[in-house]
């Protein structure tokens, strides 16, 4: 690897340590090091500072330093990028940032060294279509919601899948997620995980009225659309927490397989089951 990139969130407590850990580490490997522009003040060393979209187009490996929320956020600006993601948890739970940030500097040298597995995740795109006009298209890793945040009224949400009727919800609100987002608000919410390469969708409804209505898992390659039929006040849809569109009564979110992929890299010896042991706790039976 010629070029790493370093990318997080300045303002959590370690961040003043592990950033200019991790520039010394990249200097002591005699490899090209751009910066996020609102860490660069952090990494104690003089070195090229850039935007997000072009530290996508520079770098064979971004290094992230934050929470699940600051790679997400780095993941949408980084835009159609083929470069590796590496994600050092500087915040809680940390599913996709799931290297400890104590153990950054042993899993970067195995990284340099070619010692990792790349994990290729999906992504959805979705549109609105508002009185039969296409208004606005976003992309997400984890998940799209609709729902309400703070305001606690029930909706009527009319789902189809590739076309034909599902039902119609009563409920808080609805989310379509990836494989990758099945460990965040889904799993809350009573959904299922799935395994990264799973090539499906979830969709889980958000507290809905009748107890039978359960999270229903589609193939990748489904169109599931949404329809806003009653009880529009202060509805939303939202794409990984940070991209924020409000709604109306009439309006349709489609939502399909995007054409981004994300590229995770692990460090050799790490797997995803081995994160799920970790992040929630199963250690087995107490029999």
């Amino acid at each position: 690897m010629k070029t790493v990139g370093i990318a997080g969130n300045p303002n959590k407590p370690e961040a003043r340590e592990r950033f200019p850990e991790l520039a010394r580490l990249l200097a002591d490997h005699n490899v090209r090091v751009v910066v996020e522009q609102s860490v660069a003040g952090l990494v104690g060393r003089r070195v090229a500072a850039l935007p997000l979209p072009k530290i996508g187009k520079a770098a064979d490996i971004v290094i992230v330093l934050g929470g699940d929320g600051t790679l997400l956020h780095v993941v949408r600006d980084l835009g159609n990028t083929r470069a590796l993601i590496l994600g050092v948890n500087l915040g809680g739970l940390g599913f996709l940032t799931s290297v400890r940030s104590d153990g950054m500097a042993a899993s970067v040298r195995e990284i340099l060294k070619g010692q990792y597995t790349v994990s290729d995740r999906q992504t959805l795109q979705a549109t609105l279509c508002r009185a039969g006009r296409t208004t606005t298209t976003h992309v997400a890793l984890n998940d799209f919601v609709i729902g309400r945040g703070a305001l606690s009224r029930v909706v009527r949400l009319q789902l189809t899948i590739d076309g034909e009727a599902l039902t119609e919800y009563v409920c808080d609100g609805m989310i379509v997620a990836t494989p990758t987002g099945s460990t965040a608000y889904s799993l809350s919410a009573g959904g299922p995980i799935l395994m990264p390469a799973t090539p499906a969708m979830i969709v889980t409804p958000i507290c809905p009225h009748a107890l039978s209505n359960r999270s229903v898992i589609v193939p990748g390659d489904a169109m599931v659309q949404c329809r806003v039929t009653r009880g529009a006040g202060g509805l939303a849809l939202t794409g990984d927490g940070q991209v924020h569109t409000p709604l109306r009564v009439g309006d349709t979110v489609a939502v399909r397989r995007g054409d981004r992929v994300v590229r995770l890299v692990m460090p050799r010896g790490q797997s995803y089951f081995g994160v799920l042991r970790e992040k929630l706790k199963w250690s087995g039976a107490n029999v």
